[in-house]
């Protein structure tokens, strides 16, 4: 008997996991658990694994280590400034190892996938996700397709010494992330066996990013009353959501939700802009109407899960959250600000998200006593490259969009 049942958040159902992604096309699934509130002696996400929607703890992890960010918060006029960082940093024991916070969705959806006896797994990213599943894959030999624009397949790299003879990458010429996953899409249809990743629709990719909020929980003593990060899809805040809904249904943790705070690229901020307009719902107005160059290309998504039941509005309205757009100057000035005081170096996304909680103190959005939980979404890809070998991964199929499917059925005959 599994230890958790899923529930249609619109329709209120519960239904049996079969790896499954969707019931209805208007909400999320979500995973419910036995209540009790439990921290075992596991490492990363598997310290949490009671909430956590797979049936075993593998041999694989990745977690987020907290710290009191005691000069960078003097420097920003913060007593309480507190950094969930997710990244190598050998003097921290950072606990992701491709340098994001992937790492943590990756880890429970291939467990997950095992369960389920998936004969393996199609994921559509802009890079990091794409790294995270492509170094867990390698090292335990599951099968994985990738797709990728080309403009972002350079980030599919591993350790020189892993060996990525499971993985196969899909590179689109001229393509977008929404590109990739309107292929991967297709791609599943023509695979028995094979699952999609799943995005914000997959229960194990926010539970298991969503213990970072347990792990601050935890360190800090209480819920922060700020949580900051920059936002592309949402499995990110949503799942934190989900595990702070958790927290305190259990009785452990009886005070406010903290507020969600997310923070898009000037120029491609569709979250923002249906968000500030008091909108549960996003339109072709709220993107640009050409592809555009932005600081950092990883938040950039044409359909977010906004207006999906269970999706970022839902989560920001329960939390009194709110959102903010910064631009690339800002941005890499803040990315300069970290990096010189912290001494590790960390990737846009990140960056993104400390500029806006530098403006969000300037205007008095947040106070000097206020418990600000930072999320350093991803760090530490420069310093791992300085202490380890790393390989790209070579294409298997590389094409244009509408030829995908056809160099792929070439391939599988």
């Amino acid at each position: 008997m599994s230890k958790y049942k899923l529930q249609c958040l619109d329709t209120l159902e519960y239904i049996e996991d079969n790896y499954t992604l969707k019931h209805t096309g208007k909400s999320l699934l979500r995973a419910e658990y036995n209540p009790a509130y439990i921290v075992n002696d596991e490492s990363g996400v598997w310290k949490f694994s009671n909430w956590l929607p797979t049936e075993k703890i593998s041999s694989q992890s990745a977690g987020t280590r907290t710290y009191k960010a005691t000069e960078l918060g003097l420097k920003l006029g913060l007593e309480n400034l507190w950094v969930a960082f997710h990244g190598y940093w050998p003097e921290k024991d950072g606990l992701c190892p491709t340098g994001t916070f992937k790492d943590m969705e990756a880890v429970p959806t291939l467990q997950r996938l095992r369960d389920h006896n998936c004969a393996g797994v199609i994921c559509a990213s802009a890079g990091n996700t794409a790294r995270a599943f492509t170094h867990f894959c390698a090292l335990e030999g599951f099968p994985l397709i990738v797709i990728i624009s080309e403009a972002q397949s350079h980030r599919v790299w591993l350790r020189k010494e892993i060996d990525s003879s499971s993985v196969k990458l899909i590179v689109i010429e001229d393509g977008t992330y929404q590109d990739a996953k309107e292929i991967s899409k297709l791609i599943a249809k023509e695979l028995p066996g094979w699952q999609l990743e799943g995005g914000a629709h997959n229960i194990a990719r926010r539970d298991g990013i969503g213990t970072l909020i347990l792990e601050s929980y935890n360190e800090i003593g209480t819920m922060p009353d700020y949580y900051f990060q920059g936002v592309s899809g949402g499995p990110g805040p949503i799942g934190v959501f989900e595990m702070m809904k958790r927290v305190r249904d259990s009785g452990e943790y009886d005070g406010n939700y903290t507020k969600i705070f997310l923070s898009q690229n000037l120029g491609h901020s569709p979250i923002h802009n249906a968000w500030q307009d008091g909108r549960n719902y996003i339109t072709d107005d709220d993107l640009p109407s050409e592809r555009k160059s932005v600081y950092s290309d990883y938040l950039l998504n044409e359909s977010p899960s906004y207006q999906i039941t269970g999706g970022v509005f839902d989560i920001l309205k329960a939390t009194d959250g709110d959102t903010a757009v910064v631009t690339k100057e800002e941005a890499l000035e803040a990315k300069a600000v970290f990096e010189q005081i912290e001494g590790i170096d960390i990737m846009s996304p990140a960056a993104v998200a400390l500029a806006s909680l530098i403006k969000a103190k300037e205007h008095g959005k947040i106070k000097r006593d206020d418990i600000i939980l930072l999320n350093v979404s991803g760090a530490g890809v420069d310093r791992m490259k300085e202490d380890f070998e790393t390989k790209n991964v070579a294409p298997w199929i590389k094409a244009r969009k509408e030829n995908i499917l056809e160099e792929l059925m070439k391939k599988l005959s």
